[in-house]
């Protein structure tokens, strides 16, 4: 069964990135494959930024084309892949709508997740909210970001031993999103992903990011303002549209 729900993977690339496909209905199906055949399996979120600098950071690169889900968190990924003629077009995925429901698959098959991340209070109250909202998901352990380098050895002995079937990590860790897939040799079988506000989401701390185009433009203005320097993200856009322009040129 395991390997068939592995061969059902549906993905592309835009500019030479793999991205994948996934309806939220087939969630839970790819959640039951990954737990079934005892391998580690990473998810990993990409922005645009993310598909554009990963043309040129090799650890980006490694860290997506080994993940098991690529899943896209920019429309223009998204109309991309539709605009170089991609057999499968990714659809958006907005990031805490997909945790609440890989908590929720997690929890229908009766396993358990490890909470890595976060200020103290911040992840007592995700670990409240968490248990009040899915009481039939285990929390085998949990442990703050922000912690010193020599206590690393201690945290991954002890996310192995307590082998979970989810790590969720979020803000604190040395190299971010890298450091999941650093220390993956030393973890268990299990389903991994870093998101860097998840646990501020849960304790309350920021607001959900918005899905309707209004709310979008907004949430983008104001981050204009608190850093002007998001300015220059213009370039990034630039060079994607280089990018893309060059792939379709080159399929003709």
């Amino acid at each position: 069964m395991a390997a068939l729900l592995n061969q059902d993977r549906k993905k592309t690339d835009v500019i030479g990135i793999p991205v994948d496909f996934l309806a939220y209905e087939d969630l839970e199906t790819r959640v039951k494959g990954f737990l079934a055949d005892q391998k580690k399996h990473h998810i990993i979120f990409v922005s645009l930024c993310d598909i554009v600098m990963a043309k040129f950071k090799r650890e980006l690169k490694s860290s997506i084309e080994r993940a098991s889900l690529v899943l896209p968190t920019s429309s223009y990924i998204c109309s991309g892949a539709k605009f170089l003629g991609r057999f499968y077009i990714p659809q958006k995925i907005y990031t805490f709508e997909f945790i609440i429901k890989l908590l929720g698959a997690i929890e229908n098959n009766g396993k358990s997740v490890y909470l890595l991340g976060g200020k103290q209070k911040v992840l007592r109250i995700t670990e409240s909210n968490i248990k009040s909202s899915f009481p039939g998901l285990t929390i085998v352990g949990r442990c703050t970001g922000f912690f010193p380098k020599d206590m690393e050895k201690n945290i991954v002995t002890a996310i192995k031993k307590a082998s979970p079937a989810l790590i969720l990590a979020g803000s604190g860790l040395p190299g971010k999103r890298y450091w999941l897939t650093r220390n993956s040799p030393m973890f268990n079988p299990c389903i991994s992903l870093w998101v860097n506000n998840a646990f501020d989401i849960f304790a309350g701390k920021k607001a959900k990011p918005p899905k309707t185009a209004s709310g979008i433009f907004w949430e983008r203005v104001g981050r204009f303002f608190l850093n002007p320097l998001r300015i220059f993200n213009v370039f990034v856009y630039i060079l994607y549209f280089i990018l893309l322009l060059y792939y379709k040129i080159r399929k003709l």
